[in-house]
């Protein structure tokens, strides 16, 4: 059952109105009720006793003289009185001795009652007999209380008649009265139900009475102005705050994601600097290894091979890491530039099959070559090319196993398509979107097989996106092989007989007798370049004066102008620059137009452009190949 606190208003308002009037009706009516019950129950009592106080002095002659007949025939003038159920006269020996009993009631009971008794249903009375002082006998009457029932049933129906009256006129007359109480009530109550479910503070409360209600309803449509504004307020705030909130989540976010790729840049960092220290000491400790043993023992011709050999290949290693890392420096500077032309490259892939051959055959590795089209004729810069396929098939050749395959294609399909399939390890699921990263190794850890800065597929996927193509890699997983695919867009449509193409390899022989009458000035403050340079161009014939200085290098050259200049550009005091602007200041005759070759450490592209730009005819990046020393400074004596 709902609470009277949590009934609506006009349920409250109506039992507030209906409670009382019922009540007071409800008790009044049955006040009077009982009152009347008790007012008929008295008279009833008293004509009772009245009756049994006036048949006993008519009976007692009779029943003293012992006149039965004349007691029956008294007796039956009780027949007027419709209620009376029996009368009974009784001896002094309790015998009875005379009765009246109305029809369908018992009779009489065999011994008088020992008192009265007014009960519910019946009234008995009982009264001694007396003739002249002395008792005769003893008279009984019994009297039924039907009309007693009646009357309150009577009674009782008439309450109810008029207390549903009574109800349904106070329910109308309050019905008519609530709604100056209930209707402005209401109409609040539902005006705030709308203000809480729309969050609208501009709907009012109607506010029509000047009652304590309109007071209340005014108060109401007052403290919504208030709210309204104070949201307004505050939900200009909140839009701040949360802009606020917003952008510094986005800040933090942001710095979180930053502070996370430093983490992550660090870490690569830390790798490829351990790394590249590795790589870099590694070939060191060779080449410096052997050169004591070489210069400490006398070794047997067998062992110098041995040891000479070694440090070639670990220098040629390191020159290779270094030329690595100024390509990566390029490529993220913008500064790659490629010598576009018309190249063949089933060629290039015949030429990059060939230098790895050696590596392969001495793994035992099936290498496989399969080129669907000759020439296959595209454009682009054929070193760089080349390196991408030797980037591919060094890789291959380095990471499979002794007895493995790998397999070179190249076919025609809307462009060139060049795949490189090995046999080898393979690479992890979690790797292969990286692997085209630069410093990014599967195995960066101490304990890793192979070396390597993780450079190569960087550099190639960089090149190769550079000539408008693209480069895929693909695993099937652990121990599965790898492949990686090529595809070059550009194609040549130039007829060429079956089987000619373009030649790109180089020969490294070179005539010993290339440089005979040459006169050379080498410039270098360090004497070990000053001595490789004169040892490597002595060779070839040349006559060749080293200098360590720019003053040193023009008093050699007012003694004798040379054929060829070849200097070195960062030297303490004066560098490679300032040589260059000396002399080209000279005349003719002074040697202003010699011949100049930059050999030096700065290998980048700016250093090559500013090189040219002050007036060398050539760079050449340290360390380099004797015998391409010898060829251009042939070449420039020939252009001279």
């Amino acid at each position: 059952m709902t609470p009277f606190r949590d009934l609506p208003i006009r349920r409250k308002l109506r039992l507030l109105t209906l409670a009382p009037t019922v009540t007071a009706l409800l008790l009044a009516s049955i006040g009077f009720l009982v009152w009347d019950i008790v007012i008929q129950r008295r008279e009833i009592r008293e004509d009772v006793q009245a009756e049994a106080q006036v048949l006993p002095e008519n009976l007692a002659a009779s029943i003293t003289f012992e006149r039965p007949d004349e007691l029956d025939g008294m007796l039956a003038v009780l027949k007027i009185r419709p209620h009376v159920r029996h009368a009974c006269v009784y001896n002094l020996k309790g015998e009875l001795y005379g009765r009246f009993a109305r029809t369908g009631e018992p009779g009489c009971p065999a011994a008088p009652p020992p008192r009265n008794a007014f009960g519910w249903n019946t009234y008995e009375v009982r009264a001694d007999i007396t003739y002249q002082d002395d008792k005769a006998g003893v008279f009984y009457l019994s009297r039924d209380l039907r009309d007693v029932h009646r009357r309150l049933v009577v009674g009782s129906a008439t309450i109810v008649g008029l207390l549903l009256v009574a109800v349904a006129a106070a329910l109308a007359l309050a019905q008519r009265m609530q709604r100056s109480i209930s209707e402005p009530l209401l109409d609040l109550a539902d005006t705030a139900r709308r203000v809480s479910a729309s969050r609208d503070y501009s709907i009012r409360a109607n506010s029509r009475a000047r009652d304590e209600i309109g007071i209340v309803v005014r108060a109401f449509n007052e403290m919504l102005d208030h709210i309204a504004d104070r949201t307004a307020e505050l939900s200009k705030a909140n839009t701040e705050l949360r802009h606020e909130v917003d952008e510094r989540t986005r800040v933090e976010r942001d710095r979180v994601a930053a502070l996370e790729r430093e983490r992550e840049a660090n870490r690569l960092k830390d790798e490829f600097l351990a790394t590249l220290s590795h790589e870099l000491r590694t070939p060191m400790n060779a080449v410096l290894g052997w050169a004591r043993v070489l210069r400490s023992t006398s070794a047997d011709e067998t062992t110098r091979e041995r040891g000479l050999e070694s440090i070639e290949r670990n220098a040629r290693a390191q020159a290779r890491l270094i030329e690595d890392l100024l390509e990566v420096s390029r490529i993220v500077t913008g500064k790659l530039r490629l010598q576009v032309r018309d190249v063949d490259l089933a060629a290039i892939v015949d030429t990059a099959v060939d230098i790895v051959k050696p590596a392969a055959l001495a793994k035992r590795l099936r290498l496989t070559v399969q080129i669907d089209v000759r020439p296959a004729l595209t454009q682009g810069d054929p070193d760089r090319l080349q390196q991408v396929i030797w980037n591919l098939l060094s890789n291959a050749v380095k990471f499979t196993p002794p007895d493995g395959a790998v397999v070179v294609e190249l076919t025609r399909k809307d462009g060139y398509v060049l795949t490189v399939q090995d046999s080898g390890p393979g690479i992890e699921a979690k790797f292969l979107p990286h692997v085209f990263d630069a410093f990014r190794q599967a195995d960066a850890s101490a304990t890793r097989e192979h070396g390597g800065l993780g450079l190569g597929l960087a550099i190639a996927k960089q090149l190769v996106e550079a000539h408008g193509g693209t480069i895929e890699a693909e695993s099937a997983g652990s121990d599965r092989g790898a492949r990686f695919e090529v595809f070059l867009p550009s194609v040549v449509e130039r007829p060429q007989p079956a089987g000619v193409a373009v030649d790109v390899t180089r020969s490294d022989t070179v005539d010993s007798s290339l440089l005979n009458g040459v006169d050379v000035l080498v410039v270098d403050d360090d004497e070990d370049a000053r001595l490789l340079l004169q040892m490597t161009l002595s060779r070839y014939g040349a006559a060749v004066t080293t200098v360590a200085s720019v003053g040193e290098a023009m008093e050699s050259i007012d003694r004798a102008v040379p054929d060829v200049l070849l200097s070195d550009i960062g030297m303490p005091h004066e560098d490679g620059y300032d040589l260059l602007r000396r002399l080209r200041a000279r005349p003719p005759e002074h040697g202003g137009r010699i011949p100049a070759v930059a050999v030096t450490a700065y290998a980048s592209l700016a250093d090559r452009a500013s090189t040219q730009a002050v007036g060398y005819q050539a760079h050449v990046a340290k360390p380099f190949e004797p015998g391409d020393v010898a060829r251009l400074v042939r070449r420039l004596v020939e252009l001279a």
